[in-house]
């Protein structure tokens, strides 16, 4: 199984969303769906290629910084 280093972001992560779910949540917002659901409010994500690819370690430092 290959192991996967990077992954693909619609946007920076968000540490301070209180739309996306009861309470204060962090949201990381990931870059290629091929659901293309009607009435999507994030459209700008479907695209595989949009975004931008970042390392897995980066990702999980952020989310340790905010702990």
């Amino acid at each position: 199984m290959e192991q996967i280093n990077s992954i693909r972001l619609a946007s920076d992560l968000q540490s301070d969303s209180i739309v996306d779910g009861p309470g204060l949540r962090t949201v990381i917002w990931t870059q290629g769906c091929p659901h293309k659901c009607k009435g999507c409010q994030n459209p700008q994500t479907w695209d595989s290629n949009g975004g931008g690819e970042v390392p897995l370690e980066m990702v999980y430092e952020a989310i340790d910084e905010l702990e």
